[in-house]
Order: structure tokens, then C-alpha cells, then sequence
């Protein structure tokens, strides 16, 4: 068989496998049955990804579906992530939704409901990055507040009901002014390309970049950014997000802050790489780092006053993709590869803290932190896994995710911020702010952010472990296949910071240098 049918197989499978699966979860209603789909639907899944991978690895990006997908290592790193937590979530959720059944939370008979929207979500999310055209992304990414809005009120419960409204709502603004964005593009495209089917197509736009009007592609990708921003949840466009965390079932808590916030700065991440061709990358550059800095201090100081842990978790998400865009913002090979695996680093721990937010609830039946301690001996899995997770997402040795957040900062305090340095009519060259004044003050600022994060982190987290647990509280926890992903979760945490197998280092650095290829 040719390289490029065998390509065009796994694409196909890479997308029919979560359509197959939706579609079957609509007339099965035995649960063993649903959970067998489920999983078979994720593995072949996980399976053509690393097909994927591997083509691309070995023979550079390729098109594939008559020029309707595009894979290069960028989409290909954002689908690894894709499979590897929507394969723990299903993991997790055996034990998870049959104890929501056994305890009467869901009717037996809407549980096939919750997967049919489960795939629907995973599909809506593939593609998306895998699609050629900005347009169809756009579609993707607007099927995606479709499905998870329903997901996020699963419950039915009034609280539950107002944050899916709140979700629908705001992420709806957010993103028809993303369309907007999507809209000024395809009218820069037109005077070069012309009125034509594909010239909204990433293949199509990047060669001619450098001709679209730059003025109108610094209002598209403003449109783009605050729109698809909601979507990651950067502040000032983040209120949706800790009700909508707290409220959702924990393994969609998972897929919400794991996957679509990172499926949303990869479309930002695309559209950035057009728009640098037309304009100097310190205009993204500035952007992404201002919204970077806004979040992370907004966040850091949210995290201290916490008493919710499941808003905890919302909150270090807004942290965490703060520090990604820093990453991004300030660019160069060493805060690009440290964006990219702050947000891979992100999507592995976030996972595993919703993990065990849902084995917390499921046992102590509330979120407040002061009516949850003695974890360690209540549910010593369960312990194990917030700590771990805690740690991780507090930036501690050694952990990937301390690798990942000082590379960024080393960028940050070695470039600082794009287009500090301005030409003014003469040909002179003047300075904006002091570079070493600003470089100081931005890295001081970081790092006082990050310790106010990690303090507000731990202080909480260890309170829930340590002590005495709770009367009533059953004591001690049974070993379930949901305990699976979160040892392989925290496995991979400590891992990664000694050694990155090499496809996903391949898979970093070829993304990287298509980030910095301006």
C-alpha cells in the first residue's frame, strides 16, 4: 500500500472510531456494553494517533480527505494529548458513572445519553486540529460548547443547570467573536487568492501570508484571540470557568480543563503562525503575553482564598494557562518548547487532581475543603493521587512540570517582552521600558505569582490529606481499574523530568520549530 492511502486510513479511523461509538451509545443501554465501546472506541483512537505520529515523524506534515485534514507535529502533539487523557477519563469513568448509577445521581437509562455526548465532544475536538481549514476548526470548536454544555449539567441539579447556561452563554460570545476573526481572514485571503473553496486552508494561507492585508489581520487575530480565549478561560474572559468545573462530572471536569483549553490555544497557535508571517511576531508576542501575566496573577491570588476544591483546581487551570501563553508570548526556541510541554505537563496533572476531586466527592459527598481531611487514611489512592497531582501542579522538583515552568521563565528573564524596542521615524532606535528593568520586573513578578500559587496549593491540599478523617466516613479504599490511569498519570509526571521518550521530544521540538518558523 502507498504512504499516503495508509495515511489517509488512519485519519479516517482517527475519526470514525469516536463517530461509531457515539452513534452506538444512542441504542445500547447495558452499561458493561457501553463502557466495551467506550474503550474499544478510545484504543483504536490512541492506535491511529500513533500511526499518525510516526508518519509524520518519518515523512514531515502530509494532507489527507481531498486537502480537508492537515497534520504536521503540532496537530499531531495536540492529538497525543487528546488520546492519552480522553483514554484515561474512560478508564476512570468504568467505576465512576456505574457508582453514580448504583447511587441513583443518574437513571440507568440516560447513562448511554453521557456517552453518545462523551464521543461527540472527542470528535468535535479531533477535528478541530486536525482540520485543514480555519473555518471548518471554527465549526469544530463551536460543536465542542454544544456537547459540553449539556455535559456540564448533567446532574440536572440547579447549580449544575446555571453554570451550563453560563458556560453556553459566555463561550457563545466568545466564540462568534472568534468568527469575526475567522470572517476578517477569509476577507484578507480573497484579494490574493480569490473567491475560492480553500482559501481559508492553512496549506493555502501560509504561503502567501506575507501578501494579506497586515491591518486586517491584526483585528482578526485580536477577534480570535479573546474569542477562542474564553474557551482556554484566560482572564478577564474566565468567570465561566470555576462553576463550570466545580458543577461538571469529574472525568468531563478532566476532558474540560486536560484537552479543550489546549485544543483552543493550538487553534490561537495556528492562527498565529499566519498572522507572524504578515506582521512582526512581537505583536502576537505582546498579546499573548499580556493575557498570560492578566491570568496568572489573577489566578495566583484566587488560589489563596479557595475554599472549594474543585474552584481550586478551575483556578490553577487559569494559572497554568497563563504560564503556557507566557511561554508563547515571549517565544525563541526555549519559551516555545517550554510552552508546549508546560501545556502537556498541564493536561496530565489536571487530569489526575479531577480524578481524584470525583474519588474525594464520591466518599465525603461535598467540595468544601474545611469538611474534607484524613485522606491518607480514608482513601490512601485517592491521597496519593491529589498529592501527587498537588505537587505537580505547584511546580515542585521533580516534576515535569518544574522543567517546564523554568524553561519558560528562564525565556522570560532573558528575552523579555516582545517589542520592548521601537523605531521611531528617524531609523532611531528607542527603548519602550528599560530591557533589564523589564526583564527584572516580569521575572520578580513570575516568581512572586508562583510561590503565592504554590502556597495557596499546598496549604489547601495538605489540610485535606493529613488529620483524622470525618465520623461516618468509611475508612480505606478498593483497588478499581480507575486507579490505572492516575498511577500511569503520575508515572509520566516524575518521568518526564528525567527523560522524554524520544517521539514525544520529536514531537516537541518539530512543533517548536513550526511555532518559530516565521
Amino acid at each position: 500500500m502507498s504512504e499516503g492511502f495508509m495515511a489517509m486510513i488512519e485519519v479516517v479511523v482517527l475519526l470514525i472510531a469516536p463517530l461509531l461509538a457515539g452513534g452506538l451509545s444512542l441504542i445500547i443501554h447495558r452499561s458493561a456494553l457501553l463502557h466495551a465501546i467506550n474503550l474499544t472506541s478510545m484504543s483504536l483512537l490512541v492506535a491511529s494517533e500513533i500511526m499518525i505520529t510516526r508518519t509524520v515523524l518519518t515523512d514531515g506534515p502530509f494532507t489527507a480527505l481531498g486537502q480537508l485534514v492537515y497534520l504536521d507535529a503540532l496537530s499531531a502533539f495536540i492529538l497525543f494529548i487528546i488520546g492519552a487523557v480522553g483514554l484515561a477519563c474512560s478508564l476512570y469513568m468504568r467505576s465512576y458513572m456505574d457508582e453514580q448509577v448504583a447511587r441513583g445521581v443518574i437513571a440507568p437509562g440516560r447513562l448511554n445519553m453521557f456517552f453518545f455526548l462523551f464521543h461527540m465532544f472527542l470528535l468535535a475536538m479531533v477535528i478541530a486540529t486536525v482540520a485543514n481549514s480555519v473555518g471548518v476548526q471554527w465549526v469544530a470548536i463551536e460543536a465542542t460548547t454544544l456537547t459540553t454544555t449539556f455535559l456540564i449539567a448533567f446532574w440536572r441539579r440547579r447549580q449544575s443547570l446555571e453554570a451550563g447556561w453560563k458556560y453556553l452563554i459566555l463561550c457563545s460570545v466568545g466564540i462568534s467573536l472568534a468568527l469575526f476573526g475567522v470572517v476578517l481572514t477569509y476577507y484578507s485571503s480573497l484579494h490574493v487568492l480569490g473567491d475560492v473553496s480553500e482559501a481559508l486552508n492553512v496549506t493555502q494561507l501560509l504561503p502567501v501570508a506575507d501578501r494579506l492585508n497586515p491591518h486586517v489581520l491584526k483585528l482578526a487575530f485580536i477577534f480570535i484571540l479573546v474569542g477562542y480565549g474564553t474557551k482556554v478561560g484566560l482572564v478577564p474572559m474566565h468567570s465561566w470557568l470555576p462553576d463550570a468545573y466545580t458543577e461538571a462530572p469529574a472525568p468531563v471536569a478532566a476532558m474540560l480543563a486536560g484537552v479543550l483549553e489546549i485544543v483552543a490555544v493550538y487553534a490561537i497557535l495556528r492562527m498565529r503562525m499566519i498572522v507572524d508571517h504578515a506582521l512582526s511576531p512581537a505583536f502576537t508576542g505582546g498579546l499573548l503575553t499580556l493575557l498570560g501575566f492578566a491570568s496568572f496573577v489573577t489566578a495566583a491570588f484566587f488560589i489563596l482564598i479557595q475554599h472549594n476544591y474543585k474552584r481550586l483546581f478551575a483556578y490553577s487551570s487559569i494559572e497554568h494557562m497563563g504560564i503556557a501563553m507566557i511561554g508563547f508570548g515571549v517565544g525563541g526556541p526555549l519559551g516555545t518548547f517550554g510552552g508546549l510541554l508546560h501545556l502537556l505537563n498541564h493536561a496530565f496533572a489536571k487530569s489526575m487532581a479531577f480524578f481524584a476531586a470525583g474519588n474525594i466527592h464520591r466518599r465525603f459527598h461535598t467540595v468544601e475543603i474545611g469538611q474534607v481531611h484524613g485522606l491518607a487514611i480514608a482513601q490512601p489512592w485517592t491521597a496519593m493521587a491529589l498529592l501527587i497531582a498537588g505537587l505537580a501542579l505547584s511546580a515542585l522538583p521533580p516534576f515535569a512540570s518544574f522543567v517546564s515552568e523554568m524553561q519558560v521563565v528562564s525565556a522570560l528573564s532573558a528575552e523579555g517582552v516582545p517589542g520592548q524596542r521601537l523605531t521611531n521615524s528617524s531609523g532611531m532606535v528607542t527603548l519602550a521600558l528599560s530591557d533589564q528593568f523589564s526583564r527584572l520586573g516580569l521575572t520578580g513578578l513570575f516568581l512572586l505569582c508562583a510561590v503565592l500559587a504554590f502556597s495557596g496549593l499546598l496549604y489547601r491540599i495538605t489540610g485535606m490529606v493529613w488529620g483524622t478523617p470525618p465520623e461516618g466516613i468509611v475508612r480505606g479504599e478498593t483497588w478499581t481499574l480507575g486507579h490505572l490511569p492516575i498511577i500511569v498519570l503520575a508515572a509520566a509526571l516524575v518521568g518526564f523530568s528525567f527523560f522524554l521518550p524520544q517521539p514525544i521530544r520529536q514531537l516537541l521540538e518539530q512543533a517548536t520549530h513550526i511555532l518559530l518558523l516565521h
